[in-house]
Order: C-alpha cells, then structure tokens, then sequence
C-alpha cells in the first residue's frame, strides 16, 4: 500500500533534500534506514548536521549521543532539525538535546501551497525574470543573496559551490532565478525540486529596492517553473518577517521547522 504523503511531510521531504544534495558534491552525505546526516567540514553549524533522525524513543538519549558522536569525534559544530505539527507539542526531544548541549537557533513555520491556487501578483512594472543558465548568472545570483543578507562571503561559500556542481540543465535538482528591475539586477530566487515538489527557497531582494514587489515577483516566477513541469504542491520553511509575502501568494501554515544547533566544547 502507498504511504499518503501529508503537507507537513512535504515539507520536510524538500528540506531533506534540499539540504542533502546541496552537500552531496562538496561533503559527504549518509543515509541511514530513515536517517539523514551530512558533514561538509565548515565552521558553520548550518554546513553539518542531522537534517532527519530515525529516533528510537525507547533508547532516545542513545539514539541522540549516535548520532552527535561524529561531529564531536571530529570537533565539527552542527545543527539538527526537528520537525512538529503547528502547535508545538511537549517532547522530550527537546529537553534531551538541551542537556547535550543543543541550543533552539530557530522555530520557524512550515508553508504549503496548492499550485493551482497560486495567488500570483500582478506584473511589476520594469522587472523582468530570467532563469540562471551559467556560472555568471549564478555569480550573479549569489551575489544578490549575499547583498540581502548581509554575508559578504556567501559567495564564495559551500552553499554556492554545491549549487554550481549541480549545473544548469533541466536534470538538475536546482533552478536559480534572477529578477532585474530596469537596468539592474535586484532579485533572486530558487526552485528545489530534490522532494518531488516545488520547494521555494533563497527569496531575496537588495536592500534598497525591496517594498517594491521584487520579492514576490521572484518568488511567482519560480512557483510557475514548478507548476509548468507538473508540480501540483509547493512547500518552504518561511523566516517570520516573510511570511506576508507567502501568505499573499497563497500558503499556509502547515508544520514548524526547528533548529537546535550545537558547538563543540
């Protein structure tokens, strides 16, 4: 019989492999009967981790200290994503991995959207879309996100790489988009399709010209590339402050997306 897949673990299944093919060609990447970890090496605690745990509730701490045993043995700082239902429920999840160290770096709501209620805005004046088809249009994009996020060296990061090594074709799990608003380059965005959905992802305007529309000019474009290759649901983990903006494209909240992250020593 068919699993039925719900909203919820349509979230975490383009997460999972968001994350996980991201790495797979610049780190190492292990799956485990229904685990799922990565380690690439960074100092970052979001470039290693444990993006799905097979948890044994009878032996829960044991299940935990496994898992974590890699990255202590090899001094590398990681993060490990739990995923709940809307309303947070009482777990002793948490509470284990607060004694090993773990600290909540983010809770964050879990959006779906039925592609064929997409609420898509109307056309910005000026602004065009193109999708990324080479490496300068991905230097470009990466240059957009860096600017919206304040990270100067996001592009020359794993992330980036990861991307890069996937190439541009229709067989690749990532399809990159840049929004350009007369003469310049302003937004980006990406479309993951690793989760056998259109995961939203890497929403991004430049400072001076968001409030503008760009962000979900951007964010339509790549939901009607999901919509136009059969993809009937789209799925993202949202940051609180862009909610707004997915909520007029049409999602709802469907699960919480959770962060521990964990240092070594």
């Amino acid at each position: 019989m068919r699993r039925r897949v719900t909203l919820a673990g349509a979230v975490e299944a383009d997460l999972v492999a968001h994350v996980s093919l991201l790495y797979e060609p610049i780190g190492e990447v292990h799956r485990e009967g229904g685990t799922v970890w990565f380690a690439s090496g960074g100092t970052s605690p979001h470039e290693n981790g444990v993006l799905r745990a097979a948890i044994d509730r009878r032996d829960l701490g044991g299940s935990i200290d496994r898992l974590l045993r890699p990255f202590r043995d090899r001094g590398l700082p990681m993060m490990w994503w739990v995923f709940e239902p809307p309303t947070r429920r009482a777990d002793t999840l948490d509470g284990e991995l607060r004694r090993r160290g773990f600290a909540l770096a983010s809770d964050l709501p879990g959006m779906a959207l039925d592609l064929g209620k997409l609420r898509a805005p109307p056309p910005l004046p000026g602004a065009t879309v193109e999708r990324v088809v080479d490496n300068g249009g991905l230097r470009r994009w990466a240059d957009i996100i860096g600017r919206a996020f304040g990270s100067d060296d996001y592009p020359g990061g794993r992330s980036v790489r990861g991307f890069a090594a996937w190439g541009f074709g229709n067989e690749a799990p990532f399809r990159h988009f840049l929004c350009r608003l007369g003469d310049e380059w302003v937004g980006a965005s990406t479309l993951s399709l690793g989760g056998g959905v259109a995961g939203l992802a890497n929403i991004a305007t430049v400072p001076h010209a968001r409030r503008l529309g760009v962000g979900t000019t951007v964010a339509a474009a790549a939901l009607r590339e999901g919509a136009s290759i059969g993809l009937r649901t789209a799925v993202l983990s949202a940051e609180e402050a862009g909610r707004p903006l997915y909520e007029r494209l049409g999602f709802r909240e469907v699960s919480r997306h959770r962060t521990y992250v964990w240092q070594p020593g």
